[in-house]
């Protein structure tokens, strides 16, 4: 569900840039508003070439946004979670160049105070996806209970019913939440008469 709401979401944002870029008669830009530039500095505007570098954007945003679907529904979910994480940054990162852009003709500090912004949020997507992403857990057997590492989460023996060795980590379904709660690695579901957890 959370996914259907994401893409419909980009793909209401993609449709409204299209619109703005190349039918709508009041704007000209979608990546900021252009209407509260004078004549002189409009015409300075012009000269940025904006518009050519948001069409470029609007089709590379465009086309991972629909590989993000393809890989979703045919590959893989979780991967397509990094598509739209980079969906999300190139639309940032057209920000982040139109306010430094900007910044050349009006020299108002709000548009590198924006960019530092944008830089930051970026940044936060990925290191967000780095750490909230599934890892491979490694367990340690001690004394009274059995730690998983690396955040030492530890079950105590009595919890424990059986102990499979396997040489390859059992294939998590598409609909496995993947980011799970607090300190889950890969989550708890069940195959068949196994529960993995």
């Amino acid at each position: 569900m959370i996914f259907t709401l994401i893409y419909i979401l980009f793909a209401g944002l993609l449709l409204k840039s299209f619109h703005t870029r190349y039918i709508s008669e009041k704007r000209k830009y979608f990546s900021f508003d252009d209407r509260r530039f004078t004549d002189d500095d409009y015409l300075k505007v012009q000269d940025l070439n904006i518009g050519r570098l948001e069409g470029i954007f609007l089709f590379i945003m465009l086309g991972v946004l629909l590989l993000a679907l393809g890989v979703h529904l045919f590959i893989d979910p979780v991967l397509s979670v990094w598509l739209i994480g980079l969906f999300l940054a190139a639309m940032l990162l057209l920000s982040l160049i139109v306010d430094l852009k900007l910044h050349t003709v009006t020299y108002d500090r709000s548009h590198l105070v924006m960019a530092v912004i944008w830089f930051g949020v970026i940044a936060g997507i990925f290191i967000f996806l780095f750490a909230r992403g599934t890892e491979d857990v490694d367990v340690v057997f001690e004394d009274t209970h059995a730690s998983m590492l690396p955040d030492h989460i530890g079950y105590a023996y009595e919890e424990i019913e059986r102990i499979e060795m396997v040489d390859a980590m059992p294939e998590i379904p598409f609909n496995h939440n993947v980011l799970g709660t607090l300190n889950q690695r890969h989550g708890s579901f069940s195959k068949g008469d196994t529960f993995f957890r």
